[in-house]
């Protein structure tokens, strides 16, 4: 019998292996309680106590009946970060309020992006320096539950969240998806995701149409709004299984679904009337893909554009390996065919705004290193290359995205009455939107925040979690995905 000798040196590898493989999920066992309770200690404090007066300011008025779009020479009082009055600029100020005067600013409502995906708490302090005062997350974690229970108490200072479930998906779910096999399953995670606190189900176009159909039917049962990947009905099911959905995303999808990978400009029409009849909101998402076609043209040349530093370091290391890389080593046949679909895109935007179809502005940001904030802004002049005017694309950014989300009683516009998240920038941005890109000064519910303030939230944002506690809050959430 032949026998075979293990070298010593190989045994006291495997040995000392195994007991370093059992430390380790020792440390992650004892690690995974702590992750909810770990907060950077550099998170900027809100402090909105004190009223403030802003004098000498032109009102970007966004709401569609509104006669002028610039109300001129006006006087914005905040108290308790709520609008409490709007007068003729030099108006007597309250004995206790900070007066600031603008010197002829322009007010524009805080910047909503309705499409983030986001890995670290600094995501949110990094939108709100450019502007963006709400997001909606559409792959939602305990930790974005976490982060937007810590925000709503005002414990640090970062854009509103608007949180989605879990991704609701079939054959082709990723680990942060949720697989749904049968009609149970699917009413079962829409129960779960209201009990957990999410603000809104996402669902995916690889559902089975009677999975997919079973979630739509729950979700409407129990209140709870539907965003759909894909401006098209699922395979086997109906247009109007959309009708009454918070928003449908990405017109990449259009191109992908029901015009087959053509270019064909007749069925592009007979979409956007069939999408116009259903009356929901298209998150066209043009950032992305702009952004993978540049990585595929200009490659690292393009990579060293970027402040790779807001990236978190997992996920940097997750996009970078399983997308980024993808298109960096691309061939020039595959650059010149994504950029003729980039531009095909653009027409895609183009033809909805001619058929009325509300647009919402949603970057897709944290997918391929687009980053937050700046990612938003991207979106914002895609959509104005589009055919959008500046107006238009600014209450794409603002009203249509409040009306969409339902909270346009107070949030959306500068008006009485209404939570005090504004940009104030120095040029009009009715004629450059890139005015909004670098505003001079922020209010975040009635909390002033001036260029140096803003250059703090850049600076803290560079300070993302650590690599080993990203890691253990991925894996929180695994974990909470497969055993509940």
């Amino acid at each position: 019998m032949l026998k075979i000798r293990i070298p010593s040196w190989l045994k006291r590898t495997t040995k000392y292996g195994l007991a370093l493989f059992f430390l380790l999920l020792l440390t992650i066992a004892v690690s995974l309680p702590m992750a909810k309770y770990l907060k950077p200690r550099d998170l900027i404090m809100v402090d909105n106590r004190q009223s403030i007066t802003l004098d000498n300011v032109n009102i970007i008025r966004v709401t569609p009946f509104a006669k002028e779009n610039i109300l001129k020479q006006q006087q914005i009082v905040i108290r308790g970060g709520e609008i409490i009055a709007i007068n003729p600029a030099g108006s007597q100020i309250e004995a206790n309020s900070r007066l600031i005067d603008t010197q002829g600013a322009y007010v524009t409502p805080g910047l909503f992006d309705m499409h983030v995906h986001l890995y670290d708490r600094k995501y949110l302090m990094l939108n709100l320096a450019y502007g963006v005062t709400s997001v909606r997350a559409m792959n939602g974690q305990l930790k974005d539950l976490r982060w937007k229970k810590e925000l709503a108490q005002q414990q640090w200072l970062g854009s509103n969240l608007f949180v989605s479930s879990p991704i609701l998906n079939g054959k082709n779910a990723d680990a942060l998806s949720v697989t749904i096999n049968s009609k149970a399953e699917g009413r079962e995670q829409v129960r779960k995701a209201k009990e957990y606190g999410f603000d809104f189900i996402k669902v995916y176009g690889y559902l089975g149409s009677q999975s997919f159909e079973a979630i739509v039917d729950e979700a409407n049962k129990i209140g709870m709004p539907v965003a759909k990947h894909g401006p098209h009905p699922v395979a086997g099911s109906d247009w109007h299984w959309l009708e009454g959905m918070q928003s449908l995303e990405h017109v990449e999808d259009i191109f992908q679904g029901p015009l087959n990978f053509e270019f064909d400009y007749t069925k592009l029409q007979e979409v956007a009337q069939q999408i116009k009849t259903l009356n929901v909101p298209v998150v066209p998402t043009l950032e992305t893909f702009d952004h993978l076609t540049q990585l595929s043209n200009r490659k690292q040349q393009f990579v060293d554009t970027l402040e790779l530093s807001y990236i978190n370091p997992l996920y940097y290391d997750i996009m970078n390996y399983f997308t980024v890389q993808r298109w960096l080593k691309g061939s020039k046949q595959q650059a010149e065919y994504l950029t003729e679909e980039n531009k095909f895109l653009s027409d895609i935007v183009r033809v909805l705004h001619q058929n009325k179809v509300k647009l919402l502005v949603g970057s897709d940001a944290g997918t391929n290193f687009t980053l937050s904030g700046i990612a938003t802004h991207n979106e914002m002049r895609l959509m104005s290359q589009a055919g959008l005017s500046n107006i238009e694309v600014i209450r794409a950014a603002t009203i249509n995205a409040a009306e969409t989300l339902r909270i346009d009683k107070h949030s959306g516009s500068v008006e009485i009455g209404k939570v005090a998240d504004l940009i104030l920038s120095k040029a009009n941005p009715l004629e450059s939107l890139n005015s909004l890109r670098e505003p001079f000064a922020i209010v975040k519910n009635g909390q002033w925040l001036s260029q140096q303030d803003i250059r703090r939230l850049k600076d803290s944002a560079k300070n993302t979690k650590s690599y080993y506690w990203s890691v253990i809050t991925l894996v929180e959430d695994l974990i909470d995905r497969k055993f509940h």
